[in-house]
């Protein structure tokens, strides 16, 4: 069947107000938050309800039509482009959100954002623990599709260690009804959390039932400011050995330091490096910990502490951090954010190699990210959009890539590998011998969605980059 005919069907199902197709409308869903990659869609199609989602799968398969599910374009790894053209299916006008107390439990539409569900939680007393740095816009769809983390995951983890159950629609239009609103569940095969981080290769998350957690009594966040990276890197190492459990704790190279003053005028000291650490729970204990985080601060060469409490002053130091990508971006036309993860010893090392690559090749490589979990973000910045540069970034991204694999870690911690990282998995499979595990996925792939409609050209597939200069 034409297009012009797939199209006039999906209209007179869906109705003609969810089917768009003006030349607007397919630009703005061809790129997504990353600066380097470009596709066109044959169509956008807002889902409304998971019965949308049922009747667009069942269409698409029909007509072996490619479907990349979408939520606000936040990907950092070009997982919602679309390469192959077909549906851009954008799940954002599902938005409802509803807060079990009395079962300790939040249900919410994969097109809510996390910031949504986490004001919702609040109102009750409590709050949901994952929180990705673009939580006001991020949705739970695709912070789930891409197993999303966040400053909170030194103590909580990812989005899945929070998800229960789900509903996903598989190519078809059947239905999966996984896991169970439970705090506890073991039937079979473990197909939750198969579907958690599947980058919309296998179908399309409609709904999540997640858990909560009371809110803590109070929360002391603390800034240490260091000479050296090394020496941050060190204390954030002591923090984790003397069984101090922090919320967050968060690390800022000088270069991230200068760029956020620069973009948001925060007057920060521009030392070597900066840590933001936050305690939470009774408190007593909160103070207690707190004074005992700083003295390790101290002890292991911190130029200053300091403690705050007062909700506004806390938000003063949370906003470099928070703010560290958006003002990096708007100093370089082109910047490419890698998302590696190494183990804890490593950490200094990864940093300092990473460094040696910035003045090996005369790029801008600004670092951050949550040192707690040694997941770092560095971000190559380019002055120029031309086909060296894009070409040089891109070296120097797969350097980087080779750097965590070489340190044991690994190209991905919270981002996902989309468009972005598919040379760099292969690597690190290679590098772990384990090679004949893309196989293994294309083959479950198979399962779910025989046709390969499901967000193709993505991770274990194969890919065709479309980079912008």
């Amino acid at each position: 069947m034409e297009n012009r005919s797939v199209l006039e069907l999906l209209k007179s199902t869906l109705g003609e107000n969810k089917v768009l197709c003006s030349l607007e409308n397919l630009y703005v869903y061809g790129f997504d938050a990353t600066p380097v990659y470009r596709g066109k869609p044959m169509a956008v199609i807002r889902a409304y309800s998971t019965e949308d989602v049922m009747k667009v799968l069942t269409i698409a398969n029909d007509y072996a039509i490619p479907v990349v599910p979408r939520g606000h374009g936040t990907s950092l790894t070009g997982a919602v482009i679309p390469v192959e053209g077909g549906l851009i299916l954008d799940l954002s006008p599902m938005k409802r959100i509803e807060v079990d107390v009395e079962n300790g439990i939040v249900v919410a539409e994969a097109g809510a954002t996390i910031g949504e569900v986490n004001a919702e939680c609040r109102k009750y007393g409590f709050f949901f623990p994952p929180d990705p740095a673009s939580a006001e816009v991020a949705t739970v769809g695709g912070a789930l599709a891409t197993d999303a983390g966040g400053m909170r995951g030194a103590r909580y983890g990812t989005m899945r260690n929070w998800v229960l159950a789900m509903k996903v629609v598989v190519p078809g239009g059947r239905v999966l009804r996984l896991g169970a609103p439970v705090y506890k569940w073991r039937c079979g095969l473990n197909l939750l959390h198969l579907f958690v981080g599947s980058e919309g290769t296998l179908g399309v998350i409609t709904e999540a039932t997640l858990k909560m957690l009371p809110l803590p009594e109070k929360i002391v966040r603390l800034l240490a400011l260091f000479e050296t990276v090394d020496e941050a890197v060190t204390a954030i190492c002591s923090i984790r050995r003397r069984a101090l459990n922090p919320l967050i704790l968060e690390l800022l190279d000088e270069s991230t330091i200068k760029s956020v003053n620069e973009v948001f005028n925060l007057n920060m000291p521009e030392v070597g490096a900066a840590v933001i650490a936050d305690v939470d729970g009774p408190k007593e204990a909160v103070e207690r910990l707190g004074k005992e985080m700083a003295e390790v601060f101290e002890e292991c060469g911190a130029i200053s502490v300091r403690i705050a409490s007062d909700e506004g002053e806390m938000e003063k130091l949370y906003a470099a951090r928070r703010g560290a990508y958006p003002a990096v971006s708007r100093l370089y036309p082109i910047v490419l954010i890698e998302d590696i993860v190494v183990p804890l010893s490593k950490l200094a090392e990864a940093i300092r190699r990473i460094k040696e690559l910035s003045s090996k090749y005369g790029v801008a490589i600004v670092v951050f990210g949550h040192a707690g979990d040694g997941n770092i973000h560095p971000c190559i910045c380019m002055s120029s959009r031309d086909e060296e540069s894009m070409r040089l970034a891109e070296k120097v991204f797969y350097e980087i890539c080779r750097i965590a694999i070489e340190l044991g870690g690994t190209v991905s911690g919270e981002h996902g590998i989309g468009l972005q990282k598919v040379h760099a998995l292969v690597e690190e499979l290679k590098y772990r011998e384990s090679s004949w595990l893309l196989e293994v996925m294309r083959e479950v792939k198979k399962v779910f969605d025989p046709k390969g409609i499901m967000n193709p050209g993505k991770f274990f597939m194969r890919c065709r980059k479309c980079w912008e200069v």
